[in-house]
């Protein structure tokens, strides 16, 4: 029986099998927890999702993409033209896919191991308790009747600093910006949502470099341009950029080990 957390799929399922082939990944006894961004991107995302779902052993928080999949599947938005999920937007099983993400958390913290999965971080000013408690309002909106309004209200990089006062949508997509997409926070907790490279913009510095009062592991993806390295032992990165042609890693909870498979050329 081991454990493994894997970094953002985004589509690429066949880099996942392979992985999961890897590490003898035994569907029976072994246990998954992806980091989100399952789909998105690559090129496979509804065979990805349907192999995900299947699994009996598997859970996930929600990424970015999967947040915006579900807005454009519920006709809050528009898709761009770098999204490939069009298969799953065909698919007879749409319905059930949209109600399952629906039911995912944006934070699971896992106390055999004492860790936490998140896929993009959690701010220094707030714990993870706090992380918590705080994700599992966004989850009731997102599984209630008002899923909808919060969809067409997640958009936007305002307010760009968390304030217990906040209310509604401002405080939801707030919650949502913090847990799913951010990278740069200043001292004060403030987001800086523009910059993806290392290069850390005036002002600002990776959300990780800041010290924190608790030990927990903190496991995330969101972040490829790290190269699946945040420098800190407790901060796990583990998005690889497999959907950019790097690498798809899990990460063994039991043993500490990283596997990684090369992204197939396409």
């Amino acid at each position: 029986m081991s454990s493994y957390v894997i970094g953002d799929v985004q589509g690429c399922y066949d880099e996942l099998c392979e992985l999961l082939s890897k590490i003898s990944f035994n569907p029976q006894t072994d246990t998954l927890y992806f980091l989100g961004d399952l789909i998105n991107r690559g090129p496979k995302n509804l065979e990805t999702i349907n192999l995900i779902r299947s699994l009996p052993r598997s859970s996930t928080v929600l990424g970015n993409h999967d947040l915006h999949f579900l807005a454009v599947a519920s006709g809050c938005r528009e898709p761009s033209n770098k999204d490939t999920f069009e298969d799953i937007l065909n698919s007879s099983d749409l319905a059930a896919i949209v109600d399952w993400f629906r039911q995912q958390p944006l934070v699971h913290s896992n106390d055999e191991f004492n860790c936490t999965f998140v896929h993009a971080g959690i701010p220094h000013i707030w714990t993870v308790e706090k992380a918590n408690t705080l994700a599992r309002e966004v989850e009731t909106v997102l599984k209630g009747d008002g899923f909808v309004e919060f969809l067409e209200n997640m958009y936007g990089n305002t307010p760009a600093i968390w304030h217990d006062a906040l209310e509604g949508s401002m405080r939801h997509r707030t919650i949502t910006n913090y847990l799913t997409r951010m990278r740069f926070s200043s001292d004060e907790g403030e987001l800086e949502l523009s910059h993806k490279s290392k290069n850390r913009p005036k002002g600002f510095s990776p959300w990780f470099n800041f010290a924190r009062n608790e030990n927990d592991l903190i496991l995330f993806g969101h972040w490829a341009a790290l190269e699946g390295s945040s420098g800190k032992e407790n901060m796990l990165a583990l998005d690889t950029g497999c959907v950019w042609g790097r690498e798809l890693t899990a990460y063994c909870l039991e043993n500490k080990r990283r596997f990684s498979v090369s992204a197939i050329n396409r």
